[in-house]
């Protein structure tokens, strides 16, 4: 098993030594990655130190691979898979993919076994969950909270694990509605717009992602989602703006930088006919729009 190697975006790892919450729930890796042809990245089940670990992790583009079960699965964007250390299982970078870039979390607990548990006789090791979903948007705010240092102690860590199982659960109790209409291609658009929507990306480029070309890309994406492709990349900027506006005293110049927006007035004007005010204003009065319910015409 070869030895990992943190990628452009880092793993952080977490070790309190309050024993009654790591029994309960609390993180022990979080991390996300990118690898690109010829990298090593091989995980064996049976070979690891870690013991009495969970995993989840989560593919934003390219594809990976999990042997399980005797069985073989390609992982392509908008797909995750759960394992148990130790287990007999291998996930690794195959050396027929072009790149494979995810998103990954390990708890520890009881409840964190429990739900693995019902995860595995529910849907198997393979669950494929859209990247605008409630549960793939708490684990990439859990691992920006992580990067920020938002999560300082063993208290707040527990917390975040138990909200991830809770919404593990919501997740599989409603999974043929969250995951009816969504196909393959469209799927890759999404993520590919949910991890580069602070990139001057345009049309083409999603389009690309999802190897449609670029009128049936659109006629596809609007059927699935009811917004237009750019529809969907400014709904998410915007979203993303106004989570900045909340947690930090960014300047909106600089904030409508980070979000993808290279003119701040430009970005003024959307955020304003997109949310009702304007981001100084949202910044100014908590509570008074809600970001959950945003629609973009």
């Amino acid at each position: 098993m070869c030895e990992w190697e943190d990628g452009h975006y880092g793993t952080y790892g977490f070790r309190f030594q309050d024993v009654l919450l790591n029994s309960v729930a609390n993180i022990w890796v979080i991390g996300r990655d990118v690898k690109k042809p010829d990298e090593c990245y091989d995980w064996h089940g049976l070979q690891r130190k870690d013991v009495g670990t969970y995993v989840f992790q989560y593919t934003l583009a390219g594809s990976g691979r999990l042997d399980i079960n005797g069985e073989s699965y390609s992982l392509e964007a908008g797909e995750a898979f759960i394992v148990e250390i130790p287990s007999d299982h291998r996930y690794y970078f195959p050396s027929d993919s072009k790149g494979w870039e995810f998103i990954f979390i390990t708890l520890v607990g009881k409840e964190v076994a429990a739900c693995w548990r019902y995860m595995m006789e529910q849907s198997g090791p393979i669950l494929k969950v859209p990247p605008d979903s409630k549960l793939i948007q708490l684990l990439l705010k859990i691992y920006q909270d992580t990067m920020d240092q938002k999560i300082t102690d063993a208290y707040c860590a527990s917390s975040k694990a138990y909200e991830f199982i809770m919404e593990c659960y919501r997740f599989i109790k409603n999974i043929e509605k969250v995951t009816k209409g969504f196909s393959q291609e469209i799927t890759k658009a999404i993520s590919f717009i949910q991890t580069h929507y602070h990139e001057p990306i345009a049309l083409d480029d999603i389009a690309t992602v999802s190897g449609f070309s670029r009128y049936y890309f659109i006629k596809q994406f609007q059927h699935q989602l009811n917004l237009t492709p750019m529809q969907y990349l400014t709904k998410i900027r915007i979203q993303k703006a106004a989570e900045l506006l909340r947690v930090t005293n960014s300047p909106v110049t600089e904030v409508a930088t980070q979000v993808g927006f290279a003119n701040a007035n430009y970005f003024n004007k959307v955020f304003r006919k997109a949310v009702g005010v304007s981001a100084g204003t949202f910044r100014d009065s908590k509570g008074v729009v809600e970001i959950d319910h945003l629609i973009i015409e």
